[in-house]
């Protein structure tokens, strides 16, 4: 896996780069593990194209990935999917997915899609378990985007190490902006209503 990731970081400043980008986008959204950042943060630091373009394009291919794994999920999960998650060994996972998309398909979606965890998961249940489409598509196209853009935009205003240190300490960025948040929140909606 390693050597894959540096093979498609020599892909960077190659001739058909941008072929390679959405190729990776696409699979990492339904069977591939490697995500498509490993090859956009080299190419915007190799300079090709401007930022907002690749992280569009980027987007683009992996909501169009994420709509073909939800078909594979949809119709075809025994011969296909179900290998996938057998070689991956994602069964607990899988199952938990489809506990949590009982809730909300978008929110569920939406966080998959912008976090780091393995979004193929949530895209292959989403099929399996026939959620529906719509919120699947609109939290699959929100999460993806502010994923890809801020991390082309990192990249782009300050340099490449700047936005794979993003994606090695995403989680911690996410529990302190959900702290602030709540925080915010509480002064905002709690605070008044104590004074008044």
């Amino acid at each position: 896996m390693r050597r894959l990731w540096v093979w498609f970081q020599q892909r960077a400043a190659g001739r058909h780069a941008q072929a390679w980008l959405a190729a990776l986008a696409f699979s990492e959204s339904s069977f591939f593990l490697i995500p498509p950042d490993a090859l956009l943060i080299p190419m915007l630091a190799a300079g090709a194209g401007k930022w907002a373009y690749l992280a569009a394009l980027t987007t683009l291919a992996s909501i169009a990935g994420a709509l073909f794994g939800y078909m594979l999920g949809l119709f075809v999960f025994e011969p296909i999917v179900q290998p996938l998650i057998n070689l991956y060994h994602l069964s607990d996972e899988f199952a938990h997915v489809g506990s949590l998309y009982a809730h909300s398909t978008f929110a569920v979606v939406f966080l998959a899609a912008f976090t780091p965890i393995p979004f193929k998961v949530f895209v292959l249940a989403g099929g399996f378990f026939a959620v529906p489409l719509v919120p699947f598509l609109v939290g699959s196209a929100l999460g993806r985007s502010m994923r890809f853009y801020l991390v082309a935009w990192l990249s782009h205003h300050f340099g490449p190490r700047a936005a794979e240190l993003f994606l090695v300490y995403f989680k911690q960025i996410t529990f302190a902006l959900v702290f602030v948040a709540a925080i915010i929140a509480f002064f905002y909606y709690k605070v008044p209503a104590m004074l008044f």
